[in-house]
């Protein structure tokens, strides 16, 4: 069962620290993205985060862009930075224009139902020891019937509770082209 989670309070020096190690587990993320694109959070964005957002949280993300009938690989790259363990997490990724939508329950409907939606990982889902980051792996295949433009792919980081409601934590979008 997935324990709740509780927003904690980092002081100035713990975020200093998270933030050393947070670029650390980006530069690997970095070198281990095979797409020809990469985001992540930059020192500012982390501060933000772990002063707004539940964790864990997204930090960085690769993807490539691809033609029709074909596969954009995406790779989500999640840290815990919190001092206890977290578990029964998951991510969603599918494709749509809902990231700007500050409402959870909308952002979540807001669906292209061309495309697939696919969730990581299997059950029980992923538990990250404090601290710790890992890395999840989609290959979204893309119809060969859309029209060769630009996309907007969407993650949604969550921790679900197997009998009471889960838990929205974070959210990233990866724009991908498709000529």
């Amino acid at each position: 069962m997935a324990a709740k989670i509780r927003k904690k309070k980092f002081t100035a020096s713990e975020i200093k620290a998270q933030i050393q190690k947070i670029q650390k587990v980006i530069e690997e993320h970095k070198r281990e993205n095979k797409g020809e694109h990469f985001t992540a959070v930059t020192p500012e964005e982390i501060e933000k985060k772990l002063k707004r957002v539940n964790s864990p949280i997204i930090v960085s993300q690769g993807w490539n862009s691809t033609t029709l009938g074909g596969t954009v690989n995406y790779s989500l790259g999640i840290h815990n930075p919190d001092p206890t363990q977290a578990n029964s997490l998951y991510a969603h990724v599918w494709v749509a224009s809902g990231n700007i939508d500050p409402v959870v329950g909308t952002f979540l409907l807001n669906v292209d139902p061309r495309f697939p939606r696919l969730t990581q990982p299997a059950a029980f889902g992923l538990t990250l020891a404090a601290g710790a980051s890992a890395t999840l792996n989609y290959a979204l295949k893309v119809p060969s019937a859309v029209e060769k433009t630009n996309y907007m792919g969407t993650s949604c980081l969550m921790q679900l509770s197997y009998h009471d409601l889960g838990i929205y934590l974070d959210r990233g979008v990866f724009p991908f082209t498709i000529s």
